[in-house]
C-alpha cells in the first residue's frame, strides 16, 4: 500500500488549480511566489547570522520546543476560559511560520511549561523565535497582548504587541550547565484578551560550547 505524502498532495492540488488561471493571474502567483521564498530565505538568513557564536565557540546542543511541546504543561494563571495553546503553521505579516500558538484567556496569563535538563559542558545558552499576533486580528487602540519568557520562575524578556508582523529575536539566556530548567512562554491579554492570537515562531534554545580544537597533523621524518 503505497505510503500518503501531504506535501506532495498539496502540491498536486495547488498545481491543478494553476493550470485554470489566466495569464494574468498566472503573473501576479509568480510574483507572491517570488515573495514568499524571498521572505524566506531573509527569515533563515537574518536569524542564522545572529545566532553565530564567538569564534572559539561551537553549537553543541539544540532544544526544538516545537518537537518538545506533547510533554509540555499547558495551563492558565487563574481561570482556562479561551485559552488556547497548541502548535501549527501561523501567518504573520503574510509569512508563514511553523509555531506554537498561545492565545490568553480571559483572565490572567496563558502559560506553556517545559521541563528540560541542560547538559554540562555547555557554556552559553541562547533563545531564538519570533512573535506575532496571527494575519485577520483586529488588535486597536489600547488591545495589546504580553509575550513573557520565564526560567526557573524568572522573567528574561518580554514585550507587547499589537501588530501582525513577526519580530524576531535571539537572546542570551542563564546557562544552568547540568542543572534542570523550568523554562515557560507566557501570553497576557493585559484584561482584554479579544483578538490576541499570540503565537510563538520555531523557537529553540542553542547550548554553545568550545570549539573542539584540531591536532597538528603529524610530520614523519
Amino acid at each position: 500500500m503505497p505510503s500518503y505524502d501531504a506535501r506532495q498532495e498539496t502540491i498536486d492540488a495547488i498545481l491543478r488549480r494553476i493550470a485554470d488561471l489566466n495569464d494574468q493571474s498566472l503573473t501576479q502567483l509568480s510574483q507572491y511566489i517570488s515573495y514568499l521564498k524571498w521572505q524566506e530565505e531573509l527569515w533563515h538568513s537574518l536569524l542564522d547570522d545572529e545566532a553565530q557564536p564567538g569564534p572559539d565557540k561551537a553549537l553543541i546542543w539544540q532544544y526544538d520546543f516545537l518537537e518538545g511541546f506533547p510533554a509540555a504543561r499547558q495551563v492558565a494563571t487563574r481561570e482556562p476560559d479561551l485559552m488556547e495553546i497548541k502548535i501549527g503553521p501561523a501567518t504573520c505579516g503574510m509569512v508563514q511560520q511553523p509555531a506554537l500558538w498561545e492565545h490568553p484567556p480571559v483572565i490572567g496569563s496563558a502559560v506553556c511549561e517545559y521541563q528540560l535538563r541542560v547538559p554540562g559542558e555547555v557554556d552559553s545558552l541562547r533563545m531564538r523565535f519570533a512573535v506575532g499576533i496571527r494575519d485577520g486580528a483586529l488588535m486597536e487602540g489600547e488591545n495589546l497582548c504580553a509575550f513573557r519568557l520565564l526560567v526557573n520562575g524568572v522573567r528574561i524578556w518580554s514585550t507587547t504587541k499589537q501588530d501582525n508582523r513577526w519580530q524576531r529575536y535571539v537572546i542570551d539566556v542563564p546557562s544552568l550547565a547540568g542543572q534542570d530548567m523550568v523554562l515557560q512562554f507566557v501570553t497576557d491579554g493585559l484584561g482584554d484578551n479579544r483578538w490576541n492570537w499570540a503565537v510563538w515562531a520555531e523557537p529553540q534554545l542553542l547550548g554553545y560550547g568550545s570549539r573542539p580544537t584540531k591536532r597538528p597533523a603529524r610530520v614523519r621524518g
